[in-house]
């Protein structure tokens, strides 16, 4: 199983309508509004890196208002 936090970056005034699509997708386990840097931290799981990677440059990058991401690998 490979995991990682997520942070996000939105448009001003797209945090909770980003956080809602978040929930939608497969592999987020949990979204949350955060203060500092970034305005969203998610954790997301899939199989393996390579799909954890493709399912965040496909589908959470699609997310109308996000803006950037970076991605912390949880090392197990």
């Amino acid at each position: 199983m490979a995991t990682a936090y997520l942070k996000i970056w939105v448009g001003v005034g797209k945090e909770r309508s980003v956080r809602e699509a978040l929930k939608e997708l497969k592999g987020i386990r949990r979204a949350d509004i955060t203060t500092g840097e970034q305005d969203i931290v998610a954790l997301i799981e899939a199989e393996d890196y390579p799909g954890l990677l493709e399912a965040i440059l496909n589908d959470v990058r699609s997310i109308e208002g996000v803006e950037r991401t970076e991605t912390n690998l949880v090392l197990e």
